[in-house]
């Protein structure tokens, strides 16, 4: 699974909100469909993690990882 714990994170130490990820981030403006999204670790668009790493100038690391599914014992 996908986890976004990250970018939550990251917005909390930089003590940014989801207005400013909304309105004040010019051409990677994102919805608040999009940020739900990122809230809860669902599917997002590769142009938005791209968006994501231009607004806060980092990499793919700071703004999601990847945690194993447990149902996939053998």
């Amino acid at each position: 699974m996908i986890s976004f714990a990250p970018f939550r994170k990251l917005i909390q130490e930089r003590n940014i909100s989801t207005y400013y990820l909304r309105n004040k981030c010019g051409k990677y403006n994102l919805d608040n469909k999009t940020i739900q999204r990122l809230m809860n670790d669902e599917s997002v668009s590769t142009y938005t993690v791209n968006s994501l790493c231009s607004i806060f100038n980092c990499d793919l690391s700071d703004i999601m990882e990847f945690l194993p599914d447990n149902d996939n014992a053998d």
